[in-house]
């Protein structure tokens, strides 16, 4: 009888595993493969004075392994009308000195030999923004805040938009775990306002994940006012957290919301393909501008220190 319930659990198990074998089919892709395309993607931010651009070739999405770089080619950052070449310093990457504030116009060029030349958009660095006030807000009692209250100057609304993030100070080892460093750790952060959580333009905000993005439009009045909560309230060591609000171009609004709604589909097989947004003319990349402040709070005191902001980086 044991026997008899043992072999009668054997086949039960095969044909299970002959049904979920029959469901699974490999589909042949007939297409034709897209040729390589340029991909270039360079940010210029306030109070910078290096800034660094990446020239690689696009991979077909079939195909695996390193994206192929361009050495080869001529870049050039376009600045309140004056161009500046930049130089190549390692495999991909194209590096200029200079300094740029908020309001400079801006764009870049890359020419190569197998693509010719391809542009960017020009677009303007855009205002500071201006932080008014930022505490911890902790109940009576406990030991660690789970949030922290962020007031800042809304300017511009028609045509500013925002990021947020938030790191910790850690300490850190190298690769022979020899030397001990300070470093900053992206925290987890999440907002429960419903203008964040409710975009009204035609990409959508970000509410939760290691930063904040939503458009100024959303808020009216001069002022804005969030209250951001932290996933991990518990810390140790410094006892220190970095607050950053940025000013970003909508060219990189649009490239941070539609590559953060391509990340959060890939594991969905049923969602439509996203495209993440590009603003290089023949060829493919983003191009983008942002300022920033950061500002230092110390959560072992719980108070708002004045003027303790590190700029830039």
């Amino acid at each position: 009888m044991k026997n008899r319930n043992i072999l009668l659990g054997i086949l039960v198990i095969i044909s299970v595993l002959l049904v979920a074998t029959s469901c699974v089919k490999e589909v042949e892709f007939t297409g034709e493969e897209t040729a390589p395309m340029p991909v270039l993607n360079c940010v210029v931010a306030d109070g910078d004075t290096i800034v660094y651009a990446d020239l690689s070739k696009s991979l077909f999405f079939l195909r695996r392994g390193d994206f192929a770089v361009i050495r080869d080619a001529q870049v050039t950052l376009s600045c309140n009308g004056t161009e500046y070449p930049m130089t190549l310093v390692n495999d991909s990457v194209y590096c200029l000195r200079h300094t740029f504030v908020s309001g400079d116009v801006v764009s870049i060029s890359a020419t190569m030999q197998e693509y010719g030349t391809i542009t960017s958009e020009t677009m303007t660095v855009p205002a500071k923004p201006r932080i008014l006030k930022l505490f911890y807000n902790r109940n009576e009692g406990e030991e660690d805040a789970k949030s922290f209250t962020l007031r800042f100057i809304n300017s511009n609304p028609d045509n500013t938009y925002y990021q947020i993030a938030v790191c910790r100070k850690i300490t850190s080892t190298d690769y022979n775990e020899e030397n001990m460093y300070l470093d900053w750790e992206n925290e987890y952060i999440s907002c429960n306002d419903s203008r964040i959580l409710f975009s009204n333009t035609d990409f959508p905000s970000i509410n939760e994940g290691q930063f904040l993005l939503f458009p100024a439009k959303n808020f009216h009045g001069d002022t804005v006012e969030l209250k951001i909560e932290l996933e991990d309230p518990h810390h140790t060591g410094d006892k220190q957290q970095r607050l950053e609000l940025v000013s970003v171009s909508e060219s990189l609004y649009k490239y941070l919301s539609t590559a953060s709604n391509y990340y959060n589909s890939r594991e969905n097989p049923f969602t439509e393909p996203v495209q993440v947004y590009t603003n290089v003319q023949g060829g493919l990349g983003v191009f983008g501008t942002k300022s920033y402040r950061q500002r230092v709070i110390y959560y072992d005191t719980f108070y708002q220190r004045p003027d303790k902001i590190i700029m830039p980086r």
